[in-house]
């Protein structure tokens, strides 16, 4: 159970990384390249860390797949990007993938 916490805290830190790569500006912004860095750094390690217990195409199946859906989430709230239906669904069907591969 806590790796999957550690997996789950790992999915939030990529997420941070990945709001502060879009702020960055092609890392042209010195203070947020240097956390967006920072926070790549942090979400391998714990990644690492989740791969002693879990298969490696679960763990990082489950990192990515979560990983997209909440930046995703984070982009159309924080950054009004637009989605439309083929993104919904998409973003669903990686939803059921991460969802059966866990199944185990």
């Amino acid at each position: 159970m806590i790796t999957y916490f550690i997996l789950i805290v790992a999915i939030f830190i990529a997420t941070i990384g990945d709001i502060f790569m879009k702020k960055s500006e092609g890392f042209r912004i010195k203070r947020y390249t240097a956390f967006t860095l920072t926070m790549y750094i942090l979400t391998f390690y714990l990644l690492s860390i989740v791969m002693l217990k879990l298969p490696v195409g679960i763990a990082y199946a489950t990192w990515s797949g979560i990983g997209m859906i909440l930046t995703a989430i984070v982009g159309v709230v924080l950054f009004k990007e637009s989605m439309n239906g083929k993104i919904f669904f998409a973003l669903g069907v990686i939803l059921a993938g991460v969802i059966i591969i866990n199944l185990n």
